[in-house]
């Protein structure tokens, strides 16, 4: 007897399961139909693309930020092992080789006689540390500044391209990119490689951001939507700093330095292929119209007036990142997590400055919350080196990063405003000219701050950008009412320029 034979069939002994034996092909079907309807309503929807462009956002900054509280302590932890090693071997303590040069440190004899006891180990250890964490600052400055400096020759190609080939095939590559770069920070074991990730990331940066924004700025043809959209989306790269600054100390204390890159390559995985599924980059994607070159745009006063407050408010974070930490360690003893959550405040003020003042800036006048957020920043800066422990540096912090979040949230929907009413409406040309005032200041701000502390302190770091921020607040006067650039028929060209991107638009979702 077969098996078949020896046990009854199942379908036929229990109705129900015959009746479920029918349902099953139509509930399959039910299943891929309502499947298939919900990619295609991602697909044309504006909200699918602004959830995109806020993921891609989060990423490219929880890759930027997660590796900031890292890089000093795993420098300094060289230094302190090439330490340990040279006491080991020999028997005194009057020099020691850090950043590769000879530091001559000044000792008691006494006190460094015993070299063998734990003792005298520990007090060469924190003479070292206060040479060594204020020496790091060059080449943790230079670290953190290489990703901008090389995004600031890559903006104008990325501009470029989004206007030649389309923003979402520029996305695409930009996050392809972001997955290349947080997989060598995997594998960094040594300062090239850790260079290497941070100018790959410069690139993907500059491809992701201008095609994300310039991609809203096109959905988001309302000004009242295109502010709210845009806030949203800088809200991301809020979040991403959020995270990105104790996530990276947390996991580099309790866990392994290469957890935090696995994590974030995964995210990135996921978003190309939700990309793929929504707004299927292809290289054979074009605009209907040429957009304003980018030297024509650059020669617009209002444009660089915009670009400026967004450059200089961005170089008080910029030169924050590698100098603070290690004047925390250097000044007040920090501990590694420290490090980490010394930053939160600023992310958290950027997130609300950014999520809640664009509509606000709109309603208000962009131009009165540019000047107000600059004069913030400029305040916070002052206080900053008056602090005497990292509880006294969380307001400050809150505040100057609500500052940022403000001036993004006022000038970034005003740029795209400028080139609807002032140029053509192809907005790749103007949000690489925002992207590489940003870049200037990641790029110029960390190079140099390091040797400014070297020269005037920290302190008169801090007082000095607050000084150029405070200065030129009052150009923000000039974004008041901006005149369009052809005062005969703006609205009719405009609008005809409109017209036509939205038929476009209109044609390639169907």
């Amino acid at each position: 007897m077969t098996t078949r034979g020896r046990f009854p069939d199942l379908f036929s002994v229990c109705p129900k399961v015959e009746r479920l034996k029918f349902a099953m092909p139509l509930l399959r079907t039910s299943v891929v139909e309502w499947g298939n309807s919900i990619l295609s309503q991602a697909k044309t929807s504006r909200v699918s693309i602004l959830v995109l462009v806020f993921y891609t956002n989060m990423l490219d900054n929880l890759l930027l930020t997660a590796v900031v509280p890292v890089i000093p302590e795993i420098l300094i932890d060289l230094d302190k092992k090439s330490l340990e090693e040279t006491i080991r071997q020999e028997h005194y303590f009057n020099y020691v080789n850090v950043t590769d040069k000879v530091m001559m440190i000044s000792a008691d004899v006494e006190q460094l006689s015993n070299v063998t006891s734990g003792n005298s180990i520990g007090l060469a250890k924190r003479l070292l540390m206060s040479f060594s964490a204020v020496d790091e600052n060059s080449r943790v400055g230079w670290l953190l500044s290489s990703k901008a400096l090389i995004q600031i020759i890559a903006n104008p190609a990325a501009g470029m391209l989004c206007n030649r080939f389309g923003y979402s095939v520029l996305l695409f590559i930009g996050t392809s990119t972001l997955l290349l770069s947080s997989s060598i920070y995997i594998f960094a074991a040594s300062m090239v490689p850790l260079l290497l990730a941070r100018c790959i990331q410069g690139i993907g940066s500059a491809a992701s951001t201008i095609a994300g924004m310039s991609l809203l700025a096109d959905r988001y043809r309302d000004d009242k939507e295109r502010s709210r959209a845009m806030g949203t989306a800088m809200g991301g790269s809020a979040l991403g700093v959020v995270v990105g600054y104790p996530f990276g100390a947390f996991l580099y204390s309790y866990s392994s330095k290469y957890t935090p890159f696995v994590t974030i390559a995964t995210f990135v995985a996921l978003d190309m292929v939700l990309q793929i599924m929504i707004v299927r980059p292809t290289l054979n994607q074009k605009l209907p119209v040429l957009g304003t070159p980018l030297h024509r745009l650059l020669r617009d006063p209002y444009i660089l007036v915009a670009a400026g407050a967004v450059m200089l408010t961005t170089t008080a974070m910029a030169t924050l990142e590698p100098t603070v930490p290690l004047w925390i360690i250097d000044t007040m003893h920090a501990q590694k997590w420290e490090l980490g959550l010394v930053f939160l405040p600023d992310s958290i003020g950027y997130f609300v400055g950014a999520n809640f003042f664009g509509v606000i800036a709109k309603r208000i006048g962009r131009w009165i919350c540019s000047l107000c957020s600059m004069l913030l920043i400029g305040l916070c800066l002052s206080l900053i080196p008056l602090a005497n422990s990292v509880a006294e540096l969380i307001l400050p912090h809150f505040g100057l990063g609500l500052g940022l979040g403000i001036t993004d949230a006022s000038i970034m929907p005003l740029l795209a405003l400028l080139v609807d009413t002032r140029h053509v409406a192809v907005y790749g040309s103007v949000y690489a000219i925002a992207q590489l005032a940003v870049c200037l200041a990641y790029g110029i701000g960390p190079s140099i701050a390091g040797q400014i502390v070297k020269l005037v302190g920290f302190s008169w770091l801090m007082w000095g950008i607050a000084i150029i921020n405070i200065a030129f607040s009052p150009l923000c006067l000039l974004l008041r009412n901006p005149p369009l650039k052809d005062e005969n028929k703006p609205i009719l060209d405009c609008q005809d320029k409109m017209d036509k991107i939205d038929n476009y638009t209109e044609t390639k979702a169907e």
